[in-house]
């Protein structure tokens, strides 16, 4: 049956409605590499307690997922993503007023996170798998592109506020931006109250079963995964907190680092693209092999940059890591709906994606933490390479167990 016009309207707004929302989330997060050296040069913290700030907020926003996916199955997107935008909005305006270490770890690691974990990926990942069974990874991929829209404005926006007004103007700008762009179009594209939807209850049906978040959390394939993205958050989170101190580091000015991660983003933009209707043609499993492939690749070229003679390897960086930056959460989550998805998904997906702050903030932490100690990044980037290899694996071995489960169905 043809879809009315209206509706098939609705579908792909609400895909542009994700694009805006996870530009925002996935920008926001972005400055904080930015904002990290500038706290750093204005209150002397070291690298490890400023990081810190930044592990807590990777903490919160994976602790308040599961929260999150409850609210976009019980409350309905609307609720849960008002509340974010003003949860954000809050914080960010407030992180401005920081004047000392525990504020900063308040209202950036808590109350920021939190709007960021409900307006983020939990229940738009929610919203467009039920509203697209078939080109899925296709929709997650022009939605999560907005997270690379977002870094490729933010970042660089960000460094140019505070080179000329300072860290607070900067945080006051990121505030009203979030307030004008998450808020109004929730209430123009979702009516009040809760919202079912009725691809999820379809898939339940063909399904013949119907995923709780207990029996999620009772099996293996789902604790692998979670495995995987444990180690693909924390290898990411290594290199994202500290691009630009460790390019400071090497002798590029802040500014010309802050544009060339700019560059990230837009290469972040087609990757996400890409890999989305990659998934659609070839599966999770071989698309997010590609995509940590191709990370890999700007994480060599990072190591290879060792002064400011040599900037190409800078770009390679921007261009490959870019490629595959935002695309493992995409795989990694279309891979998670092909196998839970039912009525109570958006509680095991919030489950799921407690693994990106365990992950995050282990990396973010152990990063700053190998440079006090070293003197360089060199060996938390080679850790980083490692935890992409190893997830690799890991969902490898995922395909293989639910592969053999459903020929034991079939049997």
């Amino acid at each position: 049956m043809t879809q009315p016009k209206t509706s098939s309207l609705k579908r792909y707004g609400l895909v542009g409605l994700g694009f805006a929302h996870l530009g925002v989330s996935r920008g926001v997060h972005g400055t904080f590499s930015v904002c990290y050296v500038a706290f750093i040069e204005a209150f002397g913290w070291s690298r490890a307690a400023a990081a810190g700030a930044l592990s807590l907020a990777v903490i919160t926003e994976g602790l308040s997922l599961p929260l999150v996916g409850s609210f976009t199955d019980r409350l309905g997107p609307r609720r849960t993503l008002l509340l974010g935008g003003v949860t954000l909005a809050l914080g960010l305006g407030f992180t401005a007023t920081v004047s000392s270490l525990w504020e900063l770890y308040f209202w950036l690691g808590l109350v920021t996170a939190l709007g960021l974990g409900l307006i983020g990926m939990v229940p738009h990942i929610a919203i467009l798998s039920r509203e697209f069974s078939e080109r899925r990874g296709t929709a997650l991929g022009l939605a999560f592109a907005g997270g690379g829209f977002g870094i490729m404005i933010l970042v660089p926006l960000s460094q140019l506020f505070i080179s000329r007004w300072g860290w607070p103007a900067a945080y006051v700008g990121l505030a009203v931006l979030t307030a004008v762009l998450v808020i109004p179009p929730v209430l123009l594209f979702f009516p009040a109250g809760p919202s079912k939807s009725p691809a999820d209850q379809a898939h339940g049906a063909a399904s013949g079963k119907d995923w709780t978040v207990a029996r999620a959390l009772r099996s293996l394939v789902f604790w692998l995964l979670f495995g995987a993205r444990v180690l693909a958050s924390m290898g990411n989170q290594i290199i994202i907190t500290h691009q630009i101190a460790y390019a400071v580091d090497v002798g590029f000015s802040k500014l010309f680092a802050a544009s060339i991660f700019g560059l990230m983003g837009i290469c972040s933009i087609f990757g996400r693209v890409f890999f989305g209707y990659l998934t659609d043609r070839i599966r999770g499993e071989p698309a997010f092999a590609w995509v940590q492939a191709v990370s890999v690749l700007g994480i060599v070229s990072l190591l290879l940059l060792k002064n400011d003679s040599l900037p190409q390897f800078l770009y390679a960086y921007a261009i490959f890591y870019g490629l595959g930056q935002g695309s493992r959460a995409l795989v990694l989550s279309a891979i998670s709906a092909d196998i839970f998805l039912g009525k109570s998904f958006g509680a095991i997906l919030g489950y799921f994606t407690l693994s990106i702050g365990v992950g995050g903030a282990m990396g973010s932490w152990l990063g700053g933490f190998i440079h006090d100690v070293t003197g360089s990044y060199t060996s938390a980037f080679v850790i980083a390479l490692f935890c992409f290899l190893v997830s690799v694996i890991a969902v490898w071995v995922t395909r293989g167990m639910v592969t053999e489960r459903a020929k034991g169905r079939e049997q």
